[in-house]
């Protein structure tokens, strides 16, 4: 009997595993199909070169609101000059993204492409037609869901010369510029007025040119100034409610005025009037006009009514728990945002005129603590530092951020609010630009 049962036993195990290695077996056998699948999809050319969408070659985009877990793209926006384009993805949630470049195919009648692959994302119920351009540089864009969890964006060009993208937090928004062989070598000096899809906005406002009778000296040709702030946003306020935005606005209108006819270049500025302008707005004028310099202007603030002091700043990564909260309070944003954006720029260090800014950063706040202290009792030095400036991000040319004492304490809040004491910073800032035109002309010449 005992041999029995044993033989029955060791039956009974030897036919369960016969099962679970036939099961293990037509499972194994499925996953090479899958996996071919999933590449065949994810071929680029399905979708390259067709003008009807991404979704023409066979996955849907469903008509109902992303999953709260999914991002969903919830606007698009651009700015188009001659030789130049910026495109603004808005996104419900961050995502990860891919961009890859395609060649134009005469052959197939295909144009250049740039593409993105949002990976975490849907469609939701956003509009599958192409959005049209026609900008010169670029013709439309696609957006379609590629696969159940890839939203994939195609931007279908008439020129391509090179592309950069990053990805801006709180609202998150993905910005994709894009450059024409033209604007490689020319710039965009000559570019036509901003067009977007939005109602018609002055994308970038200009003072006068330069007159005749004044030669452009220094090196520097065209310089772009960014009043902070500005309509909806007020910046930091002050004693008596002055607010940061007319401060730095004053002293910009000032500084160009200054910059035109004593030292002869042409200045823009992001903004005139008191109007709201986007922070990645205000960097994609200075990129179309091909600006030298770009220079964005704020005054700072500190719950400590005695802070003090001036100081500048340049993009780059930091650590400095002060500069993390003052770049949050400037890009309106959490500070975990800020964290967020570090590894943007990673990728982005290899194009940024970053020694250039460097230098400049440092003409600048010497000229102002020189500068100020002739009219004003102690002025403290706070240095240059390095921070996450939003406004800073994808600037083509040496860019800085410059904070012009602190609007909340009593005493330099009044004292930027009159007229002289602006003066005296506009002299001091016109230095600083003057001494690093010299330096840089003189490393030229070298």
């Amino acid at each position: 009997m005992k041999s029995t049962s044993y033989l029955k036993f060791r039956r009974a195990v030897v036919w369960m595993l016969a099962l679970a290695w036939f099961s293990a077996a037509a499972v194994s056998a499925q996953m090479p199909n899958s996996k071919r699948s999933r590449a065949t999809v994810r071929s680029p050319e399905l979708i390259s070169g067709q003008q009807r969408g991404p979704r023409e070659n066979g996955a849907t985009a469903e008509d109902r609101p992303a999953p709260p877990d999914k991002a969903a793209i919830t606007g698009v926006r651009f700015l188009s000059w001659k030789s130049y384009t910026r495109v603004m993805l808005e996104l419900s949630r961050q995502a990860k993204y891919e961009v890859r470049q395609l060649k134009a195919d005469s052959a197939k009648g295909l144009p250049a492409r740039v593409y993105i692959d949002l990976t975490g994302a849907r469609m939701g119920a956003a509009s599958k037609e192409p959005i049209a351009v026609d900008d010169g540089l670029l013709r439309q864009v696609r957006i379609g869901q590629y696969s159940q969890d890839v939203v994939r964006i195609v931007l279908d060009m008439n020129d391509l010369g090179s592309h950069n993208a990053f990805l801006l937090p709180d609202p998150y928004r993905l910005v994709i510029d894009i450059y024409g062989q033209r604007g490689l070598t020319n710039g965009a000096s000559k570019a036509a007025p901003a067009r977007s899809e939005e109602p018609p906005r002055q994308a970038a406002l200009r003072e006068a040119k330069p007159p005749t009778a004044v030669p452009a000296i220094k090196g520097l040709r065209k310089i772009v100034l960014d009043p902070g702030h500005g309509g909806k946003d007020p910046g930091a306020m002050g004693h008596r409610g002055i607010a940061e935005k007319d401060i730095v606005l004053s002293v910009a209108k000032k500084l160009a005025r200054k910059l035109t006819t004593e030292m002869g270049v042409q200045v823009v500025l992001t903004r005139n009037d008191d109007r709201y302008v986007a922070l990645e707005d205000r960097t994609a004028t200075a990129n179309a006009e091909d600006a030298d310099l770009f220079i964005s202007l704020h005054m700072n603030a500190s719950p400590n009514t005695d802070a003090s002091g001036v100081e500048t700043y340049y993009l780059d990564n930091t650590t400095d728990e002060a500069a993390i909260r003052l770049a949050a309070r400037e890009n309106s944003t959490s500070r975990r945002n800020i964290s967020d954006l570090q590894f943007i720029l990673s990728d982005m260090t290899q194009n940024m005129k970053l020694e250039d800014s460097i230098t400049l950063a440092h003409r600048l706040q010497g000229s102002m603590v020189g500068g100020m202290t002739k009219v004003m009792s102690d002025v403290k030095d706070l240095g240059v530092k390095k921070a996450l400036f939003y406004v800073l991000v994808g600037a083509r040319m040496p860019s800085v951020l410059v904070e012009m004492f602190f609007i909340t304490n009593r005493g330099e809040g009044r004292a930027m609010s009159r007229g002289d004491y602006q003066d005296a910073m506009v002299q001091a800032l016109y230095e600083g630009i003057e001494k690093f035109g010299q330096s840089n002309l003189m490393v030229k010449t070298l």
